[in-house]
């Protein structure tokens, strides 16, 4: 007589036996993890009193003293309709409502064993939840055509593609000590020869040393432009106005006379042109200052205490 062997016992990833009771917790916290996004919003952001005023009439069903409410069920049956190809039947608004009952009983035994309390993705995941939940309930007010054009309006150099420039340069590479006489000379030289009359370009091969890379005789844009110059000479440049020469500029290896051949300002784009671009602009500051207000009033409500080594913002420093 045989005997059959033990069934094994499952493994991780890795190989590694995982005895029942390790693996019955792993599926238990995944089941509850995904139920947690989905009713954890209803339980948490209702009040008591909410509750209490919620009557039988507008509750299909009741978990432990917690309401199932109809408009709820409603939507999941509708959800569940979108995906058959047949006839709704009476087994498919009860199969609805099994759903809505487990899943109200899973989260309330998350809530009993302390799953959010102890479980940081489970708690991201439904700060998350929560944070989607408070920017639904804005309305799109701000997003009217009145509202959208005036935002245009009042940030248009947000939109506006930054100036380009075309610039030609002399150099002149720094001597020691960097305040010689002898590169004030040289640097008075220059500026003779230029409000004398010789041409930029002359002048730059009379006086002027060679430095890598050299400027493209094209227009760059300003972040472009600091490739060749960096930020500090591209920034002064683009403050000069079309056909005017700078003065000496000091650099990191030298003084640079900047001629500004083209100094082309962006234009602003007509608002049909970029109205998705204004439409996720504006949607982004509403939903900054709504979850800031929400945040502020989770705050006023709360009761927050800090140990005496806790960082304080510098108001709480103070008091």
């Amino acid at each position: 007589m045989t005997t059959s062997n033990p069934s094994k016992p499952p493994r991780d990833d890795k190989g590694v036996a995982i005895d029942k009771t390790t693996a019955a917790k792993r599926a238990e916290r995944l089941l509850l993890a995904g139920a947690l996004l989905g009713l954890f919003i209803a339980v948490v952001t209702a009040t008591p009193s909410d509750r209490k005023r919620l009557s039988n009439d507008g509750a299909i069903a009741k978990v432990n003293q917690q309401h199932i409410d109809r408009t709820e069920f409603a939507g999941a049956y509708q959800a569940l309709l979108s995906d058959k190809n047949k006839a709704p039947t009476a087994a498919d608004k009860k199969l609805v409502l099994d759903r809505l009952i487990e899943e109200e009983l899973l989260v309330q035994r998350g809530l009993e064993i302390g799953l959010l309390e102890g479980d940081a993705a489970v708690r991201k995941a439904v700060a998350m939840a929560v944070i989607e939940f408070v920017l639904a309930q804005k309305g799109s007010d701000a997003l009217s055509e009145a509202n959208l054009r005036r935002f245009y309006n009042e940030n248009k150099a947000r939109f506006t593609p930054a100036n380009r420039l075309q610039v030609s340069r002399i150099f002149v590479p720094y001597m020691e000590p960097r305040q010689s006489p002898e590169m004030t000379e040289k640097l008075d030289e220059i500026r003779t020869a230029l409000r004398g009359g010789m041409a930029f370009s002359q002048a730059r091969e009379t006086f002027g040393t060679e430095i890598l890379p050299p400027l493209p005789r094209v227009m760059l844009t300003p972040p472009k432009m600091t490739d060749y110059l960096g930020p500090e000479l591209t920034q002064s440049a683009s403050r000069l106005p079309q056909g005017s020469i700078s003065d000496a500029l000091a650099g990191p290896t030298g003084w640079h006379f900047l001629k500004i051949i083209r100094n082309q300002p962006g234009k602003p784009p007509a608002f049909e042109t970029i109205r998705l671009q204004i439409v996720d602009a504006v949607r982004h500051q509403r939903d900054d200052k709504t979850l800031r207000e929400y945040l502020d009033w989770l705050r006023a409500r709360a009761d927050i205490v800090l140990a005496p080594d806790a960082p304080k913002s510098e108001a709480g420093a103070r008091e």
